[in-house]
């Protein structure tokens, strides 16, 4: 025992009475402040009620060592500092005052951070993750959604007075650490020792360590949010070999070609190298125009058509459902807009990491909006923000679209919120060009995309009963529903409208919440095809889909054969028993048939569930049947085969069309 006392001792001598203090005040800091958090984001998910006390336990136990790798990265490079810098420093006022700013930084820092995570956690269930790093690269509009959102002046004030009541508590010891010195040997010591432990620590800690329990939430709050913002930013464009299950070329191909030959795929053109494949009409091609319309946060759970129990705040979008064909087991790809441009763009699943219009190798691929242009049709993306955000609008530039329509390009005065301009403005502009489009006597196709119904939930005042200042999100859904009928009311009276399909839906959920791996009520969303003597009236199909697979359900209705390497199927022509819907959140993937999900995760993780229909809760399937274990293999295809083909650069878009007898797409 004498030798862990001469230890223990050591170390204190060196924490307490030299100028390493400073290091351990820090680290003591951001363990509190971890803790603290963790306790908050429990009563915020209600885990101390709902869940399981064993695994609460848990989660605060891994929790504490999450905190603790993390609290000491946090505290590495004041360490590293007092380590070299030199002894004759130590009594300067200019370097005491330096060392004091830092301090106070990094205190003001973890007060930040923990209020941070605790309006993210309510806001998207989860620490922070590929979300944040996203919002983090485009700040101005992020900057101005906080701004407008939340009492900004008031929340920088309580945390700096919080600051200063914190430091002022730590004053003794902080002044005593400033004061202290530290020979040679003691900070060998110390710094050999505090880069051992971190070290050792660190390769020891993994994400998984996380999962405590089936309660995808109380997962979330086990972990730490500067471990996960830091796994994010190492995954942002990481591939899918090395972290998910992965099977050889020789596997993946001869499933995916079956996948992928649905009712309307003639399999004996099915390239496996590449997917491409021929699309066979059930009738001659029609040069109808194509309207897109993504809304905005347009959860299911608002429309009256999808939840007549619930109080609907769609009325204008559940009158348009009598006159459409409305998808009823739809599902977003992802909890963000860019996910849905994503898919309903490129028809991919989405891949882990960040969608593929951030990333650079995205240019040329085989899109709706190329494929409609092969076909002689003008093309164009109508934004109310900036096109910049995102990288929407180079990646539309570079894959189909003719004009990228945003923000600057609207007249001065219009109403605009810290996301762009209202969705009337959009839609009145949208509305302009596409009159200007059916003059040249082409067909046209629009993808319009709406801001309004986001935070800040402000929206034009008179427009509808409540008051825009009181900034509801039931409000700006209400606001969104009307200016989506506003725009179809006003359609019908311009000389395009009659021939040309339109394709009304939600990009995302309103927010993420539930306790599930995959949040399956946030992922809910309406899709309805309209357009009279065009699609079929009254019409509700309830076969699983989503939204990858609205490129190809779209060249459906417009007939004819095409050559397509479109992931997603034809809903229209799909028996309903073989729905299936893509989904991603943070950092897993998942492929849901019938009442199974596979959730695919890191470190090679593939996980069975049922879906209780009734609650949507996860029932984990211990022992998978054949059939379960065919279905994991099928997502591994789904996922690994999209993944090769877009890194390989094999998922491109070629007009010279390999089965018109002339080469087109890569060989194997």
């Amino acid at each position: 025992m004498s030798a862990v006392h001469r230890v223990a001792g050591g170390v204190r001598r060196v924490l307490l009475e030299s100028r390493y203090g400073l290091v351990g005040l820090v680290f003591l800091l951001f363990v509190i402040a971890s803790g603290l958090t963790r306790l908050a984001l429990l009563v915020l998910d209600r885990a101390l009620i709902e869940d399981a006390a064993g695994e609460v336990v848990r989660a605060l136990a891994v929790g504490a060592v999450f905190d603790t790798v993390t609290a000491l990265w946090m505290a590495a490079p004041l360490a590293l500092y007092l380590t070299v810098v030199p002894e004759a420093w130590r009594a300067r006022r200019g370097h005491r005052r330096f060392l004091f700013i830092v301090v106070a930084a990094l205190v003001y820092l973890a007060c930040f951070v923990a209020a941070a995570e605790y309006f993210f956690f309510d806001e998207f269930n989860g620490r922070f993750n590929f979300v944040a790093v996203d919002y983090l690269v485009y700040p101005t509009e992020v900057v101005n959604n906080i701004w407008e959102s939340y009492h900004i002046v008031w929340a920088v004030g309580l945390l700096a007075a919080l600051t200063w009541l914190l430091l002022r508590l730590a004053r003794r010891p902080l002044r005593h650490a400033l004061d202290a010195s530290a020979t040679l040997a003691q900070r060998g010591t110390f710094i050999a020792g505090f880069m051992l432990l971190l070290a050792a620590l660190t390769v020891t800690v993994r994400p998984t360590m996380a999962r405590v329990s089936n309660d995808r939430a109380l997962n979330e709050v086990a972990s730490n949010g500067y471990y996960t913002f830091f796994q994010a930013l190492l995954g942002v464009d990481a591939a899918y070999e090395g972290w998910y299950a992965s099977r050889p070329p020789a596997e993946i191909r001869p499933r995916l070609r079956r996948l992928l030959t649905d009712a309307a795929a003639d399999s004996t053109t099915f390239d496996d190298s590449t997917t491409l494949r021929v699309e066979r009409g059930t009738g001659p091609a029609r040069r109808l125009n194509v309207v897109l319309v993504l809304e905005e946060s347009f959860g299911s759970k608002f429309v009256g058509a999808l939840h007549p129990d619930g109080p609907s705040v769609t009325p204008a979008f559940d009158s348009l459902v009598a006159e459409g064909t409305l998808l009823t087991r739809a599902y977003s790809s992802g909890n963000r807009t860019i996910r849905a441009l994503e898919a309903t763009s490129s028809s991919l699943p989405p891949l882990p990491g960040i969608a593929t219009v951030r990333r650079s190798q995205s240019r040329g691929l085989f899109t709706l909006a190329s494929l409609l242009r092969s076909r002689g049709y003008r093309t164009m993306f109508v934004y109310g923000g900036r096109a910049m955000f995102d990288n929407m609008g180079r990646y539309m530039l570079d894959n189909g679209m003719d004009r990228v329509i945003e923000q600057k390009d609207y007249p001065d005065g219009t109403y605009t919120t810290a996301w762009g301009v209202s969705d009337e403005a959009i839609f009145d502009k949208a509305l302009a060009e596409m009159d200007s489009l059916h003059a040249t006597r082409q067909p046209f196709y629009a993808m319009v995309l709406t801001v309004s119904n986001h935070k800040p939930y402000t929206y034009p005042a008179g427009r509808i009963a409540e008051d825009p200042a009181k900034k509801r999100r039931t409000h700006a859904v209400r606001y969104a529903d009307f200016a989506l009928g506003r725009f179809i009311r006003m359609a019908r009276s311009h000389a395009f409208f009659d021939s040309t399909l339109f394709v009304l839906m939600g990009d995302h959920g309103a927010r993420v919440y539930g306790k599930q791996q995959i949040p399956l009520p946030s992922y809910e969303i309406p899709i309805l095809f309209y357009g009279p003597g065009i699609v079929r009236a009254g019409v509700r199909v309830p076969t699983l889909a989503s939204a990858v697979d609205i490129p190809p359900t779209i060249m459906g209705v417009l007939g004819g054969d095409y050559e397509s390497r479109f992931f997603g199927t034809d809903v229209f022509r799909q028996d309903s028993a073989a729905g299936r819907a893509f989904m991603t959140h943070n950092a897993e993937i998942a492929l849901m048939r019938g009442d199974r999900v596979v959730v695919l995760g890191l470190r090679e993780r593939a996980d069975l569930f049922r879906v209780d229909t009734a609650t949507q809760k996860f029932v984990p399937i211990a022992t998978p049947d054949s059939a379960g274990r065919a279905l994991i293999e099928d997502a591994i295809a789904y996922y690994n085969g999209a993944d090769r083909v877009y890194r390989e650069g094999r998922y491109q878009f070629d007009t010279l069309g390999r089965h018109s007898g002339r080469t087109g797409g890569r060989g194997p």
